[in-house]
């Protein structure tokens, strides 16, 4: 390292990561959703890498220091992206939407997190040996965070455009929630938006990583503290805390409904809180009201305006 690691700033972040590393297994102990184990395992790993810096303050040119923290630090966040990837699966198999994703949400889980273990072993043989200045293999870890950052941009498009299709083309699903009479906290979209927060933070920690390690040993990200924790730890933190309160085993069952997992449209198979069979292309008026688009189906009854959601 280029600067003598501060011992007041690894405190203060690890203040924020620990008390939400062990909420998430808490909340991993009480409410379930083992996908989200790897969330916390991650966030584990993190808080180990932000420890290795005490020692690291006290002895800045110790190798091995700087590669254990390095490796925990860098490599960690890999287990977050792999979690996003798996939410946004589970997230259209629940809500029997994955036919507005591109490809079926079980195949788009396992493509991304394919390639999440991909970038994951091409850091991890660069990141080791950073500390030799070898170019090879700075390139090597380079072009690991370049895919990386490459394969989660694709990924957060797929999930812009998936919410936007949802909402034009279901908008039935789209407010399923709130006609069934759920609180915003316990609506689908709290967990979708805590979702797209991850992804914006996970985005500029990836875009920062690149920039620092394609500046080189000596480059001003490289250089200053300030930049790791501004642009690498604070948006990581982010990317997870929300999950805390919005934790995806209350949206999504560990079981997701069958059936749905190559993205066939099964919106036909929607259901109001009230037991009301709803299409995609039916219409949901701001009061609530479920208008039927097509009224020679009988089985699709709409729901008259003197009927007030549960």
């Amino acid at each position: 390292m280029m600067y003598i690691a501060s011992i007041t700033l690894a405190s203060v972040a690890l203040a924020f990561y620990l008390p939400v590393t062990l909420v998430m297994f808490f909340n991993l102990w009480k409410w379930g959703g083992r996908y989200m184990l790897y969330m916390a395992i991650g966030s584990a790993c993190y808080c180990v890498g932000l420890a290795f810096r005490y020692p690291l303050h006290s002895q800045p040119d110790s190798i091995g220091i700087y590669i254990g923290m390095d490796m925990f630090i860098v490599l960690s966040p890999c287990a977050f992206i792999a979690t996003v990837y798996i939410l946004l699966g589970r997230l259209a198999g629940e809500l029997r939407m994955g036919q507005y994703l591109f490809i079926g949400p079980t195949k788009l889980a396992k493509y991304f997190v394919v390639s999440d273990l991909s970038t994951f072993l091409i850091q991890g043989n660069g990141a080791g040996l950073l500390p030799s200045r070898s170019a090879t293999l700075r390139n090597i870890f380079l072009v690991g965070l370049a895919m990386q950052l490459i394969s989660f941009i694709i990924f957060t498009c797929i999930f812009v455009i998936w919410g936007y299709r949802v909402r034009k083309h279901s908008p039935g699903g789209w407010v399923r929630d709130r006609v069934a009479g759920k609180p915003w906290y316990k609506d689908w979209r709290a967990l979708a938006a805590a979702m797209l927060l991850s992804c914006a933070g996970i985005l500029v920690r990836s875009l920062f990583r690149v920039m620092e390690n394609g500046e080189g040993f000596e480059g001003r990200l490289t250089t200053t503290e300030s930049y790791f924790y501004c642009l690498d730890c604070l948006p990581l933190f982010l990317a997870i805390v929300g999950y805390l309160a919005f934790w995806p085993s209350n949206f999504i069952s560990n079981n997701p409904p069958l059936g749905t997992q190559d993205g066939e449209n099964h919106s036909t198979h929607e259901l109001t809180a009230r037991g009301h069979p709803f299409r995609s292309n039916d219409h949901v008026t701001p009061g609530g009201r479920v208008e039927q688009r097509d009224p020679d189906l009988e089985v699709y009854s709409p729901l008259r305006d003197n009927q007030t959601p549960l």
